[in-house]
């Protein structure tokens, strides 16, 4: 019998049994596959029979070392069904591949992962499916085996639902999501050798190369009312975060400025605090705050994030949002707006599940993303990177194709290109230019190239394709590496950085002595300047 290597489940939570089939779904590749890696231990015996699309992403992952070790003794058998998929549809694709499977002596009492993607799926329509998942459930049987049907894709909720009704054909069901940077795996049913076990969410930690499991906190939200607050109509706001002279009413209390307002947090239970973000905000500062509020008072705190100068990215707002913020605001110029849109959240609670740590989160905001241009293989890698570390945080990421025109040669668009924030990155492979926009909305990409390329898009490229969903952004660059990998892309690294004549390079200004605490940065002298006598002619 196979059992789950993840420590803080339940010993039944991890049960696998043979002769039995599971259902494993999560919106994305990685995190599916990396769930099902936990069966394969140090010791494993046994063998390993592994049929997908995506066969090589089994063996990159950091927790792959017990299944490459598995691969070195002969107990690995893979199967690859990307090539036939333009043969055959998927419910005779899979007829054939069982079919296959069971020839194999070594498939008694064996371990079989097969996986499939929602974008195969979804041409086949619902009873076809349920189908489907018979032939998965009689092979399980009829071999002995211990079978895990992995399924990913943006689709995968659907599919969720209908496994739930199909609760007779699998012994198991989970679901995997990363919920910004908290893993949550939901078993909804699980039959074990005592009982099922059913509605149960644990949260996974990823440390080690291992997975690490604790209960959910917070699984069960308390009703509204269904505790008495002192003061839970009070609101405490930092003073800048209104403007100067508005009326407020009178459970509004003012303090200077947010760390008056952080000490004011102890001895709070349900107010609101409001602070304020302006462009000389320590964000990650701010950011450590608000969740060692959450943590301290609890869920019935609201914490509500004022943003006056407007600085407060994409990034930054997810940032604040997974740490325990309930409220980020903008209209700092209608003081009506900020007292309706707070009085909607009171009496609410925080609901959304917290992170184990504030470093769990801030490790996937550091600057050390690449940017500019890279060559092909090493562009797609970083994407795969860029695009995981965005769904660990929850914020937004596009990769735009643009593909040039007739006799454009690349080396001059590219020259055109002005890369200037961290996670934004660009190659090019034959006629098309491959461009990633890290925490970047696929509403704003118009104006985000227009920032970068100093031309009209049209005067160079025929046509722009967007892929804002992380499962096709990662399974795009997946595939385009497998497509040139043994063939000869141009690298463009040496021609680029021989031309930097475009570049802005300001001679270094002394700012040592001006008052950062004053609204406004004011040079009196200009660098580049020269002082013009200028006379009166009578």
């Amino acid at each position: 019998m196979h059992q789950l290597n993840i420590s803080g489940l339940e010993p039944f939570a991890k049960e696998l049994q043979t002769a039995s089939s599971y259902a494993v779904l999560a919106p994305q590749d990685n995190i599916v596959i990396e769930f099902s890696l936990q069966i394969v231990n140090e010791s494993c015996a046994g063998n390993i029979f592994i049929a997908s699309a995506q066969i090589e992403s089994f063996f990159e992952l950091p927790s792959s070392t017990n299944l490459i070790t598995a691969y070195e003794n002969n107990q690995v058998h893979s199967f690859s069904f990307s090539a036939q998929n333009k043969d055959f549809g998927i419910k005779e694709l899979v007829k054939k591949m069982l079919s296959e499977l069971s020839i194999y002596s070594e498939i008694t009492e064996s371990l079989v992962f097969i996986h499939l993607s929602t974008m195969q799926l979804e041409s086949i329509k619902e009873p076809e499916v349920e189908q489907l998942m018979e032939y998965f459930t009689k092979f399980a049987k009829r071999t002995n085996a211990t079978l895990l049907l992995l399924v990913s894709g943006p689709e995968v909720v659907k599919y969720r639902f209908l496994i739930r009704r199909l609760n007779k054909l699998f012994d198991g069901s989970v679901f995997i999501d990363n919920d910004a940077a908290i893993r949550t795996i939901d078993y909804d049913y699980w039959r074990h050798s005592t009982g099922i076990l059913a509605n149960e969410q644990y949260q996974l930690v990823f440390k080690h190369n291992k997975l690490i499991a604790k209960q959910a906190i917070g699984n069960e939200v308390e009703k509204p009312g269904s505790k008495n607050f002192f003061d839970e109509d009070d609101v405490w706001l930092v003073q800048n975060a209104v403007p100067e002279g508005t009326k407020l009413p009178a459970h509004y209390r003012i303090v200077d400025d947010n760390k008056d307002l952080y000490k004011k947090g102890p001895r709070i239970e349900a107010a609101t605090l409001v602070f304020s973000v302006t462009r000389y905000t320590d964000l990650k500062q701010l950011a450590t705050h608000c969740f060692e509020l959450r943590k301290h008072c609890g869920r019935w705190l609201k914490l509500v994030i004022q943003n006056v100068d407007g600085i407060i990215r994409h990034q930054d707002e997810c940032l604040f949002l997974t740490l325990g913020v309930n409220l980020i605001l903008y209209s700092f110029s209608e003081p009506s707006r900020l007292l309706s849109q707070i009085q909607s959240i009171q009496g609410f609670q925080f609901s959304r599940p917290l992170p184990p740590s504030v470093e769990h989160v801030l490790q996937y905001t550091e600057n050390t993303f690449s940017k500019g241009y890279l060559p092909f293989i090493e562009f797609t890698r970083q994407v795969e990177i860029h695009s995981n570390s965005a769904v660990n945080l929850g914020v937004s990421g596009v990769l735009v194709k643009l593909e040039l025109l007739p006799r454009i040669d690349p080396i001059h668009p590219l020259h055109l290109f002005h890369i200037k924030r961290e996670g934004d990155v660009l190659s090019v492979a034959e006629n098309t230019i491959y461009l990633y926009l890290h925490a970047c909305r696929e509403n704003d990409v118009d104006n985000a190239i227009k920032h970068l390329f100093k031309l009209e898009i049209s005067d160079f490229f025929v046509q722009q394709n967007l892929m804002s969903e992380h499962f096709y952004i990662q399974q795009e660059c997946k595939q385009l590496r497998r497509y040139y990998k043994d063939k000869n892309v141009i690298d463009y690294s040496k021609q680029l950085t021989e031309n930097n004549s475009y570049e802005f390079a300001p001679s270094f200004i002394n700012n040592s002595a001006i008052d950062i605490d004053s609204p406004e940065l004011v040079i009196t002298e200009r660098a580049d300047a020269t002082p013009i006598v200028m006379k009166l002619r009578i």
